[in-house]
């Protein structure tokens, strides 16, 4: 029986025996075997797999991880952009703001001085514009400065004798007044109404103007105020435009508080409202007003000043726009 074995199965009803030949006991040793390998195999298998799910899964939460980091940065950079963009626009159309209002000066301020561009004309550089400007404005300034322009009184109270013939109110008799007379309390402030020198500050016996104050202007202009009841400037001295020279009054042969003012120009007198009335925006309007001054050679005498101004500046290298205002 050596070649045989014997299996006892025992339950409630009894025991049984099997027996079985050797080989099987083999066979079922090597099948039991090949079942734990397999297993064995399964597991090994099953653990790999895991471990390389696990990586993957490992992987992929690195990879999630990443992308979400750099959605993040993308979106901090879009947020960045986007606010950047908006402040360039905002820019943009503030320059394009300033650049329509720089324009739209320029156009106000060539008109003013007669310096319009033409329909017909090409579109001139701001840059060129802006230097026509300043060049004509240092002109005209000039002119203004030098040449009487303006009221003579500091606060106007009303004109109560203008040029022309009239009927003199102390003497009664019609003579030429050669002046205009400028209501105003006692001791009103008078003004220079350009620059210039005082050739005479004093009492003025034989004129009748009593206290009288001449100044001598370029280019052969003088101005003339008369019967002030107070003179704030000497002879010789140089005044300048808007400058206080004195103060209303009602001396010598006079009804009442006034001041008398003549313009005249190479011992001619003129009318003194179309000076009064010139200034920057009414430039053009004095040249057919007044007749008898070789306006032409003024300006073009002021005009050659102003081109040398502008090429001393430009040796020096200085902006004319820093030297064009007063």
């Amino acid at each position: 029986m050596r070649n045989h074995f014997t299996i006892t199965i025992s339950d409630v009803h009894g025991a049984r025996d099997y027996s079985f030949k050797q080989i099987f006991k083999r066979f079922a040793w090597l099948l039991m075997l090949v079942f734990v390998l397999v297993w064995a195999g399964v597991i090994a298998a099953i653990w790999f797999l895991s471990s390389e799910a696990q990586a993957i899964e490992d992987k992929h939460e690195m990879a999630v991880q990443h992308y979400e980091k750099v959605l993040n940065d993308k979106k901090s950079d879009f947020i960045h952009l986007a606010s950047e963009k908006r402040l360039l626009e905002a820019e943009l159309e503030e320059k394009s703001k300033q650049a329509e209002m720089l324009d739209q000066t320029l156009q106000g301020l060539e008109e003013l001085i007669g310096t319009s561009t033409s329909t017909d004309e090409p579109e001139k550089a701001v840059e060129e514009r802006i230097k026509l400007v300043q060049l004509s404005t240092l002109g005209k300034s000039m002119m203004l400065e030098m040449i009487p322009n303006g009221r003579p009184v500091a606060d106007f109270a009303g004109v109560s004798s203008s040029y022309g013939w009239r009927t003199h109110p102390v003497t009664g008799k019609r003579q030429f007044h050669r002046g205009i007379d400028y209501r105003g309390e006692a001791g009103a402030n008078v003004v220079a109404t350009a620059d210039g020198v005082i050739e005479f500050a004093g009492y003025s016996k034989n004129s009748g103007f009593g206290n009288l104050i001449i100044v001598s202007h370029a280019n052969g202009f003088k101005t003339h105020f008369g019967h002030l009841s107070r003179l704030d400037v000497k002879t010789g001295q140089y005044v300048r435009k808007g400058d206080v020279i004195g103060g209303i009054g009602s001396t010598g042969l006079s009804s009442g508080n006034h001041l008398h003012y003549e313009v005249s120009f190479v011992q001619r007198k003129l009318d003194p409202a179309p000076f009064v009335q010139w200034d920057l925006q009414r430039y053009d309007s004095i040249f057919q007003q007044v007749e008898g001054v070789p306006w032409g050679s003024l300006t073009q005498a002021v005009n050659d000043q102003v081109q040398k101004v502008e090429k001393q500046l430009s040796l020096r290298g200085v902006p004319l726009a820093a030297n064009s205002a007063r």
